[in-house]
């Protein structure tokens, strides 16, 4: 748990599903709160980064779990933004960073993720040659300065890209090679299907969804 720091991304704009993602309720606990019950015991620090001048009630909820929060230093500039902004903020150098909208983590596998970053190697996966930069363990020296010169200099804005382009020590761990409750892990909310698949995990877990929560949440 000691020097190490969670980062959630939660800034978005939810385009594609037109919820705020990370209020959705399944199984009667917002995904915000199912991201903080997996990973709290893990980290010293979380961070909940917002974009600026955010008004829905992702900043109270997260306030309400003790989570740092901080805003997009580069507004408007996507994911990357919201990685940097976290790891410039981290206090430690191991940074796990995790999107606002995965509500299946296993502690299990974030677990395996820092222990493959032991030696300071950033710890990524990747299915096939697309890498996942939303679940992913970061050593904040090797990616600070990257992250600030492609975002102040209008550089390339794709994490993806530039973690591919960049040779620092990373460690790669294969999709198809992992466990299936790790492969759970990794799934995200983007769009009603998968809002759809998401409360078919939960029925298959034995969760009930209540019927008088409203599933974009309060």
């Amino acid at each position: 748990m000691n020097n190490k720091t969670a980062v959630i991304i939660a800034g978005g704009f939810n385009k594609r599903i037109k919820m705020i993602k990370s209020l959705i309720n399944l199984g009667g606990k917002q995904i915000l709160i199912r991201i903080n019950e997996s990973i709290k015991d893990l980290f010293s620090d979380i961070i909940l980064v917002i974009r600026k001048n955010q008004d829905d009630d992702i900043p109270d909820l997260g306030i309400a779990l003790n989570m740092y929060i901080v805003e997009d230093i580069y507004p408007d500039k996507g994911p990357l933004s919201g990685i940097y902004s976290g790891i410039k903020n981290s206090i430690n150098q191991k940074i796990f960073i995790i999107g606002g909208d995965y509500p299946f983590l296993s502690k299990e596998f974030i677990k395996l993720l820092l222990n493959k970053s032991k030696n300071n190697k950033s710890t990524f996966i990747k299915n096939n040659s697309i890498i996942n930069p939303l679940h992913a363990v970061y050593i904040k020296n090797d990616w600070e300065k990257i992250f600030k010169t492609n975002l102040s200099e209008k550089l390339e804005l794709s994490p993806k890209k530039i973690i591919s382009k960049n040779k620092n020590s990373n460690n790669f761990l294969d999709y198809k090679n992992l466990k299936p409750h790790f492969k759970q892990s990794l799934f995200d909310i983007d769009t009603l299907e998968d809002l759809r698949e998401a409360k078919k995990v939960i029925k298959r877990n034995m969760q009930s969804i209540r019927s008088d929560i409203r599933p974009e949440g309060i």
